[in-house]
């Protein structure tokens, strides 16, 4: 049964759309994550050396000193795969049809989720560090103290299944949690508690006892037990809420049919926000970002950091155009099919997605001119940002929604949903992030900080007067690519 469903997996990952992507691009994500491989290998290699000489210790005392910073790592670990790991279920609902047994299938994809990438990341650092710190290790601890770490990691990796479903279902532990980071960061800020000193007595308990390292072992197997169970009862292809309803009053925007196909376009965009969980969540939620700024514009440390507070800027002006814009075409996915047998002009159609995404970033940027009362320099570093989202950033996500072709399911809670959600997302956000402040470093530096923002917001300004040039580039790659995106919306 094992192998029959390896088979399964392996003609899954040859039949997978990621191959119906441009080659280039294909190399390019590949050169990156060799790229990233190496780089966690040559860190777990320097480490024990790096830390040797930092601190001017030696022996089991730089072990120690590694063992005080893993409880950061697990919880970075453990947020970095809460938005990059997919739910197991989604991978098990295909194969409901044959005759499996829903515990052994549960078990299966769960297994499976062993040999993510994400899993493998730390074992390049870990690896290396104990190699050559493998002599400094008190006698017979070496082993314990390194299975008790790849414990940690593999409950991480089971820990994240659950954290997932509990947050989608029950938003009283989503507060919870928060309310235990904030308590957690005073504390530490304050110096009552150091979670470094927490984590070095912790590992180095596993150095002077190694028999500890049982328990470490007995976390992944508990919690894989409890995923199990998990998965097996929501194996089912009917997952809805019969008693909630929600219904929209669509006369208010009936209006747009006037404006011709492109409002008619826009008119069926708005409908599909109002009339989704996951989709209505995005709507409400964005207008959070606005007050984004209070962090940044408001601490004195940022005050003479620029390209710190255009990285602000992007986020207040641009939260919609974040939130929304990364699933441009794939909120269409459940019926995307259809859309290619309508006699739909695609020229419109990406001209009401431009619309979409430019109006509520012109309203953003609108609503955040009161930020002007703690500087004229936030006025223009807004506005800067806010012409480059205009002008550069939707075309960025338009052009890369024709390579998202994971499909969303709209009727489900918005609430901590990440269905959809890869890494493909936050390779996206580099440019659309990091580009702006790139820009503006040369220019600030030589000519000063308005030429810098004149820079960047006179490249937004240049993208809104070429967008019907820029629009029509972007839907000839879109038409090459609908079908792709059409079976890959299939797939998942």
């Amino acid at each position: 049964m094992i192998k029959w469903l390896l088979l399964i997996e392996w003609k899954k990952s040859l039949r997978s759309s990621i191959w119906q992507r441009n080659v280039f691009l294909n190399i390019f994500l590949g050169l990156f994550m060799v790229y990233m491989l190496l780089i966690f290998f040559v860190m777990g290699l320097m480490l024990s050396r790096a830390i040797g000489e930092g601190m001017e210790i030696e022996g089991a005392d730089v072990i120690r000193v590694f063992g005080g910073g893993l409880l950061y790592y697990i919880g970075f670990d453990l947020v970095w795969r809460f938005f990059l790991q997919k739910m197991p279920e989604m991978s098990a609902r295909p194969l409901l049809h044959m005759p499996i047994r829903k515990s052994r299938m549960a078990g299966f994809v769960l297994l499976r989720t062993l040999f993510s990438p994400l899993n493998l990341l730390p074992l390049l650092v870990v690896i290396p560090f104990f190699v050559t710190t493998y002599a400094d290790f008190p006698g017979g601890a070496a082993w314990p103290w390194l299975v008790a770490i790849l414990s940690l990691v593999l409950a991480n990796n089971f820990i994240t299944f659950m954290l997932k479903r509990y947050l989608a279902d029950k938003t009283w532990v989503l507060i919870l949690i928060l309310v235990l980071l904030v308590i957690l960061f005073f504390l530490e800020r304050t110096g009552l508690i150091s979670l470094f000193a927490v984590s070095q007595i912790l590992f180095s308990v596993v150095l002077d006892y190694p028999l500890i390292a049982l328990a470490f072992i007995a976390l992944p197997v508990l919690f894989y037990m409890l995923d199990v169970k998990m998965v097996v009862n929501r194996l089912y292809l009917e997952d809805i809420d019969r008693r909630k309803s929600y219904q929209v009053n669509a006369g208010r925007m009936e209006g747009l049919r006037r404006f011709g196909e492109i409002g008619e376009l826009l008119l069926v965009e708005l409908k599909l926000m109002m009339r989704n969980k996951r989709t209505r969540t995005v709507l409400f939620m964005a207008p959070l970002l606005l007050l984004y700024g209070f962090f940044f514009y408001g601490t004195p440390m940022y005050q003479d950091k620029t390209g710190w507070l255009i990285f602000a800027g992007l986020f207040v002006t641009g939260g919609f155009l974040i939130s929304y814009g990364q699933f441009l075409v794939a909120w269409e996915s459940s019926y995307f099919d259809t859309i290619l047998t309508k006699n739909i002009n695609f020229s419109q159609y990406f001209k009401a997605k431009y619309l979409i995404l430019l109006l509520p970033t012109v309203a953003a940027w609108l609503i955040t001119i009161p930020y002007v009362f703690l500087g004229w320099n936030i006025l223009k570093i807004n506005t800067a940002a806010f012409l480059f989202n205009a002008g550069f950033n939707i075309y960025v996500y338009m052009y890369f929604a024709a390579y998202n072709s994971k499909r969303i399911d709209l009727s489900r809670s918005g609430m901590m949903n990440y269905q959809g959600v890869g890494a493909k997302q936050f390779l996206v956000a580099l440019p659309v992030m990091v580009l702006p402040i790139l820009i503006y470093l040369p220019f600030g530096f030589f000519f000063g900080e308005d030429v810098g923002l004149l820079v960047v917001g006179g490249i937004g300004l240049l993208g809104l007067l070429l967008r019907n040039l820029i629009l029509k580039q972007i839907v000839m790659f879109f038409v090459t690519r609908k079908y792709q995106l059409a079976s890959g919306f299939r797939q998942n």
